[in-house]
């Protein structure tokens, strides 16, 4: 988000793993994010530092709303190359399903057993196609409700909706201002 500024940016292991603790790291950079909600900061800026294909879009030009999310299947994912139906996403969720429990990571395994995210996801509101003006240097959008943060929840929770083992979606709207 912002692209990334360098003179905000944690510390990162040999592995490229977030070093700086969150509770350290936000309370210096979070005048700079002034409309980004804590639980985005921890789960997109902090966690996916320079990994995220979203991290061109500007802060300042977006509201996050967090919202009870009727159907996932509405949200269009770069996993299923943002087509209608989520095929990649929903067999991706359901290979992560379908591991044997010792091998199953823990954001399955908790998804499965408290049927909801650990964390609510990130959603872009582009329904009125304002990507393809405000950026249209970057990959072009659809005019949809696109998942920016939360891929391996989204994949889960979108195989557990479709067979009704999903009970709750909590999800931060993005919404620009």
């Amino acid at each position: 988000m912002d692209n990334y500024p360098n003179d905000l940016a944690p510390e990162f292991d040999d592995s490229g793993a977030v070093r700086t603790p969150f509770d350290v790291w936000w309370p210096r950079a979070k005048a700079s994010f002034p409309n980004v909600p804590e639980n985005v900061a921890r789960e997109w800026l902090h966690r996916h530092w320079k990994h995220s294909p979203y991290g061109y879009l500007i802060s300042k030009n977006y509201r996050f709303d967090l919202n009870k999310w009727p159907h996932l299947a509405t949200i269009r994912t770069l996993w299923s190359d943002f087509k209608i139906g989520n095929e990649g996403a929903l067999q991706k969720g359901k290979e992560l399903v379908e591991l044997a429990p010792g091998w199953m990571p823990y954001v399955p395994r908790y998804m499965m057993q408290h049927q909801r995210f650990p964390a609510p996801i990130v959603v872009l509101d582009n329904l009125d196609g304002h990507h393809k003006r405000d950026y249209p240097q970057e990959e072009k959008l659809p005019s949809a409700c696109i998942l920016v943060e939360g891929h391996t929840r989204f994949n889960t929770g979108i195989y557990l909706e479709s067979i009704g083992r999903l009970e709750q979606a909590d999800v931060w709207l993005m919404t620009r201002i």
